[in-house]
């Protein structure tokens, strides 16, 4: 069977359970439309994207009017990122959050279809990807075993499938950090010092990008780099879905 007649024949299947089982919008609960799978119309029309210029070179957070040259945003500024470049494909806002909330709470696997066509829309970061080793962000093993999947690592292999990447889990959580929702930067930093250890196989000279679902002050971000660059990698760099 050819890829053509493969993908002819999920393109059926997918249309015939539309039929049968109606999506519903994840943001609203309206019937999904026609240019996403998982958002209506409407919230699709909503949905903060992010674009390639006029954005903080750190994080991909876009900036209010037009800023020149590479400039960092005063969340990567405070915290002192330790890592180089990184990019976001949505603002963590409207339509995104339901987005987000459903990957991570709710273990919506199958949202990950619109993620692809967001990640499709960006070709400066599949360029940004490709031949680079993407590195999720790891769950506590603990919580991890609760919840029964890591989104971050969902997150990791369909960017790992876009772009012509890998996939590893380089990073270990040492220490459960809890939620950071109530905590300011500096008890953030605080909170997940040294709660994370690079496995031994981190290499020097090659290029990783770490992956999260969404980055609030980056200093989760912040100490898995750390932990990368005390193995003997290079500064990595960073991707996530959604950047609050």
């Amino acid at each position: 069977m050819t890829a053509d007649v493969q993908r002819f024949l999920a393109r059926s299947a997918s249309a015939l359970a539309d039929l049968a089982y109606p999506r519903d919008c994840v943001a609203c609960g309206a019937p999904a439309g026609t240019r996403y799978e998982w958002f209506c119309d409407e919230c699709a029309g909503k949905l903060p994207l992010t674009r390639a210029e006029n954005c903080c070179s750190a994080c991909g957070l876009p900036f209010e009017g037009v800023v020149a040259g590479p400039r960092r945003c005063a969340d990567c500024e405070e915290v002192a990122a330790r890592w180089d470049r990184g990019a976001t494909l949505l603002r963590y806002d409207g339509p995104a959050e339901a987005l987000v909330k459903g990957l991570k709470y709710e273990g919506l696997r199958a949202v990950l279809s619109d993620v692809r066509k967001m990640l499709e829309g960006r070709p400066d970061v599949l360029e940004f990807l490709r031949g680079t080793i993407l590195v999720p962000v790891p769950l506590f093993p603990a919580r991890q075993r609760e919840r029964g999947y890591n989104q971050s690592e969902w997150l990791a292999d369909l960017f790992a499938q876009c772009a012509g990447a890998s996939r590893k889990n380089l990073l270990t959580r040492v220490r459960d950090t809890g939620t950071q929702t109530a905590l300011s930067v500096k008890e953030r930093r605080s909170n997940v010092r040294d709660a994370f250890r690079a496995r031994e196989d981190v290499r020097a000279g090659l290029r990783y990008v770490l992956v999260d679902d969404v980055m609030t002050t980056g200093a989760t971000l912040d100490a898995c780099a750390a932990a990368l660059l005390a193995a003997g990698a290079g500064r990595p760099c960073v991707l996530t879905l959604a950047r609050a």
